[in-house]
């Protein structure tokens, strides 16, 4: 009986009804989407930094990391390095000479990673031929070549095929430098990496440094993120003297954004589920306000107080059902389309990229963010109409009929 009435009371007045029904739809279409984005903004930084910059698992000398000073370099590298080739799990592998130095022109110089890498492995472990936006990659047969980004080119007034002068200390502590042709220009999303970082083929800085056929860096892409922690079990087990990190170690901010994500949402969720709280609380005290009179010649005629409160729990759970499905269609619909063709936000590709960020953007969403989405619109709902339900119980009948 309390259903029927329950579900006729709503179509009473019908203009509010139907306000409640968008605010619900408006809450979770708002939800679904601001979850999906901020997701897809999640995971493409963490996939650009570790397909662009880190990988997924790097390897040093134990006492590499303190100052990069390049005479720790890993003992019997190039044996290592085939051994984590053979590995199943690992999808690419590259040495690399890591040194920090200088880049000299004539108008001026600036601080930069000089990163030797082997050009046909690095290609496979980062991409970074198809991130040329000018120029060539490495060839064999030309030595000293050297790839700059946009940002540096620009930066320090440079132009293609100009040679340009790198400084660093060799493996005996001696001030080396070169002179390198700029062959290519490359561009990231990450306007920092690409201000801070310069590819040179690993031969050239070899010869340059005092070192041969050595690394101090052997970086690995794995085929799946998840066996990341196994493949540095099995690393570190085999070689305990190496230093090795994960993704997660290397860069730790990347870890805080991951970590802290959930808790982000549910600060965005809450501001969404406080907005549609005042929406049902202010429409239903209004209800509850034009009903006063019925509500009390339904007490005075002996309801009891619990039904009235169950009636207006009723009313407000209906409306809530009611706005559901519809914001459920429209917010799977958005995040699908959107997943499909990305969110281009060109407009703010320069402050997207200067803190690592892509303007492109591709929604994603998974099973556990969307029953969490519900059970809290559902969870505000039936908060939000305790307070007109309260306010129906305090009615005096005899009052309430004068009125």
């Amino acid at each position: 009986m309390l259903i029927k009435v329950a579900w006729r009371n709503i179509w009473r007045n019908k203009t509010r009804s139907l306000v409640i029904i968008a605010a619900v739809a408006i809450g979770l279409w708002a939800g679904f989407f601001l979850m999906s984005f901020y997701n897809g903004l999640i995971e493409q930084r963490i996939s650009a930094a570790i397909e662009t910059e880190i990988s997924h698992i790097q390897i040093h000398h134990s006492k590499f990391s303190n100052d990069y000073d390049i005479q720790y370099y890993i003992p019997y590298a190039e044996n290592l390095l085939q051994q984590t080739k053979k590995n199943s799990l690992v999808k690419a592998a590259a040495g690399r000479v890591i040194i920090k130095g200088m880049i000299s022109t004539a108008s001026g110089s600036s601080g930069i990673q000089i990163n030797g890498v082997m050009p046909a492995e690095e290609d496979h472990l980062t991409q970074l031929k198809n991130k040329l936006v000018n120029g060539t990659y490495f060839t064999a047969s030309k030595p000293y070549e050297i790839i700059v980004s946009e940002k540096t080119l620009k930066k320090l007034k440079l132009k293609l095929n100009a040679k340009t002068i790198l400084t660093f200390q060799d493996r005996d502590g001696n001030i080396a430098s070169g002179a390198f042709r700029i062959i290519g220009i490359y561009k990231t999303v990450n306007t920092p990496y690409d201000e801070s970082n310069v590819f040179v083929n690993i031969c050239d800085i070899d010869t340059l440094a005092g070192i041969t056929h050595q690394y101090n860096e052997i970086a690995l892409l794995l085929r799946s993120g998840k066996e990341v922690e196994n493949v540095k079990q099995q690393l570190q087990k085999e070689y305990p003297q190496l230093e090795i990190k994960t993704w997660t170690e290397i860069s730790p901010e990347m870890n805080l954004l991951v970590s802290a994500s959930d808790q982000t949402m549910l600060i965005y969720m809450g501001i969404i589920m406080l907005a549609l709280a005042f929406g049902i609380i202010n429409t239903m005290l209004m209800a509850v306000l034009e009903r006063t009179r019925e509500i009390g010649m339904l007490l005075a005629l002996g309801m009891n107080r619990i039904k009235v409160f169950t009636m207006i729990l009723l009313e407000t759970v209906f409306l809530v059902f009611a706005g559901t499905p519809v914001g459920i269609a429209f917010g799977l619909s958005t995040i699908a389309y959107t997943h499909k063709s990305g969110i281009n936000l060109k407009q703010f590709s320069e402050a997207y990229s200067s803190l690592g960020y892509s303007s492109l953007i591709y929604p994603t969403f998974n099973a556990r963010q969307f029953f969490l989405m519900l059970a809290m619109v559902i969870a505000t709902a039936l908060v939000a109409s305790l307070l007109p339900a309260r306010r129906a119980l305090k009615l005096k009948p005899a009052e309430a009929i004068r009125r």
